[in-house]
């Protein structure tokens, strides 16, 4: 099946039925040692499911909200979710990730701005935290588009290709967003706007 990436991305919530979708991304270590430093090497699709199970089982209270990108073909395209949702302190996590034939098409941007509307229009949170690995400057650029901000590092913190990189850490809150949304929304890829209409982000643990 052939991948159209000219074709819109759609946007829904992530299930337990998807990780075998998704699986081989995990298979391939080195790349996703790129963008991750928390992923545990993968056993087998099980254990990859068991370990997903805390964030997309449903709760009274969700402290997390996974969503899932797809091409035309309903071929997965991405994942990024909200993690360590704290509603006392208003703050979360936001991590991403892209498979690799549709980097560099604005997706992260994109799936990131819709967590960003749903993190502050909907669920009210003050504040988002984010992580990357020095050195990667296609992150780099995107967070710097959307106002996040460097706000420390843990010091050659991210060991990856041999390498020990330092870890960044950049925040965003809620009224520097406000300032920034209508450009940032204006730059997004046609074929990634659908994303931040957030059909899946309104459906999220309904």
């Amino acid at each position: 099946m052939s991948t159209k990436t000219s074709s819109p991305f759609t946007w829904r919530p992530l299930g337990l039925e998807d990780i075998s979708k998704i699986a081989d991304w995990f298979w391939d270590f080195e790349d996703v040692a790129l963008f991750d430093r928390g992923l545990p090497v993968p056993v087998n699709i099980d254990a990859m499911r068991e370990s997903w199970r805390s964030s997309l089982d449903h709760a009274q209270t969700p402290r997390a909200f996974w969503f899932i990108a797809e091409d035309a073909n309903e071929t997965p395209a991405g994942i990024a979710g909200l993690e360590a949702v704290n509603y006392i302190h208003g703050d979360a996590i936001v991590p991403a990730f892209v498979a690799e034939p549709f980097r560099k098409k604005g997706l992260a941007t994109a799936m990131s701005v819709a967590l960003i509307e749903l993190a502050f229009q909907q669920l009210r949170l003050h504040r988002l935290t984010t992580y990357y690995r020095d050195g990667n400057t296609a992150t780099l650029n995107a967070l710097q588009t959307i106002g996040f901000t460097e706000e420390g590092r843990f010091r050659e913190g991210w060991f990856v290709g041999g390498t020990r990189r330092d870890v960044v850490i950049v925040g965003l809150l809620a009224s520097e967003w406000a300032g920034r949304r209508d450009r940032v929304l204006a730059k997004l890829p046609e074929t990634c706007r659908a994303i931040c209409c957030l059909q899946g982000g309104n459906a999220a643990r309904a």
